[in-house]
């Protein structure tokens, strides 16, 4: 089984256009207010308003006007970065007999250049026991083992068993054992994504299931075969000659 599961790109914009609009939202409010007591003097009050407030309110004007372009300017170029890296680094990746959730967690600055973490579990599908997506959330009930490191170090390439790491080190250590992964729903049917794990889980285990029963009963054969030297658990070719040349 090969699949990989890529974020919902408009998903993630429709987040963060909200978080832009939120830290905007005081601009907004000034702006609003200002053209509300500019209203009462001019439609209700039917008076000249004082030079003095004039003035004020058009610095409170310019300075509300100028918070909120300087918020959008940031957000929006903030906004690319982030999304481009929640592309390249959040996905669910099931290999063979193994799953790997990936999650963008953070970006930094640093050396000149953009360093992007990311939270990563890697999951043997056998292990899984649920799979549920509950509003915005991913809830993956499995012993995994988790990683938050800088996501360079964490690349990997598949193989016939799951994956092996490019730094193989994290192969057999680096990580901890966590028995619930829960990540953000950026996908663009969730349920659905739930639903294809718990199918891909059974039917791992319904494999290993029928490789172990037929390994039982070849073993079993073999066991009742008359070998002069034995049956060993281990079979060892003989080892080849060189012929000289």
């Amino acid at each position: 089984m090969r699949k990989m599961i890529r974020v919902n790109e408009k998903r993630l914009a429709a987040k963060y256009n909200s978080r832009i609009f939120l830290a905007s939202l005081p601009a907004l409010s000034v702006l609003v207010s200002l053209m509300v007591i500019t209203a009462i003097f001019i439609v209700y009050l039917d008076a000249q308003m004082p030079r003095e407030m004039y003035a004020a309110i058009v610095y409170a004007a310019y300075g509300a006007f100028a918070y909120g372009t300087v918020v959008c300017l940031i957000g929006f170029s903030a906004e690319s970065i982030l999304i481009r890296a929640h592309l390249e680094h959040t996905y669910i990746h099931i290999s063979g007999s193994v799953m790997i959730v990936s999650q963008h967690s953070r970006s930094a600055f640093l050396d000149w250049k953009w360093v992007h973490y990311k939270k990563m579990w890697v999951i043997k599908l056998s292990d899984v026991e649920n799979v549920e997506c509950i509003r915005n959330q991913l809830t993956i009930t499995a012993k995994a083992r988790y990683f938050h490191e800088n996501a360079e170090w964490l690349k990997y390439s598949e193989t016939d068993e799951g994956i092996a790491f490019d730094r193989w080190w994290y192969d057999e250590n680096g990580g901890k054992t966590v028995s619930t992964v829960e990540v953000t729903d950026f996908y663009t049917y969730g349920e659905r994504i739930a639903r294809h794990i718990n199918h891909c889980a059974e039917k791992t285990r319904d494999r290993e299931q029928r490789r172990q029963a037929f390994r039982n009963e070849m073993l079993e054969i073999a066991r009742n075969v008359k070998r002069p030297k034995g049956l060993t658990d281990r079979y060892v070719p003989p080892e080849k000659r060189r012929k000289n040349r």
